[in-house]
């Protein structure tokens, strides 16, 4: 098992270094960075991807948060996007069937979310 750190660390510094660039805030949303992973691969999938959406949604002035929450049964990882685009019905539909939460209504944030066992 990995820790959270190991996953999300190189992860959230290309973050960084692109919303530099281009002018958005990067927020860190984590209770604790310590917790073991049981599916690193899963969870790495699951950020560059919806990282990669935030970034495209997302224009100079918007904020992509990253966030995790955890709890006896299952650790919570989510991506939030300020950005001015949402979702089509169709991309929140996959996302669900995939096993995701997904909160995207216009004019709000986007925040997808997986949630795996600990």
């Amino acid at each position: 098992m990995m820790h959270l750190i190991d996953i999300i660390g190189p992860i959230y510094q290309d973050l960084l270094k692109s919303c530099e660039q281009r002018k958005i805030a990067v927020n860190l949303d984590v209770q604790d960075l310590t917790v073991k992973i049981s599916e690193p691969e899963l969870v790495n999938k699951f950020f560059k991807a919806e990282i990669r959406r935030a970034l495209k949604n997302c224009t100079k002035g918007d904020k992509i948060t990253i966030s995790e929450a955890n709890n006896s049964e299952f650790v919570k990882l989510s991506v939030k996007n300020s950005g001015r685009e949402t979702l089509t019905e169709e991309e929140k539909e996959k996302l669900r069937s995939a096993g995701y939460e997904v909160r995207a209504r216009f004019g709000y944030d986007t925040i997808v979310s997986m949630k795996i066992a600990r």
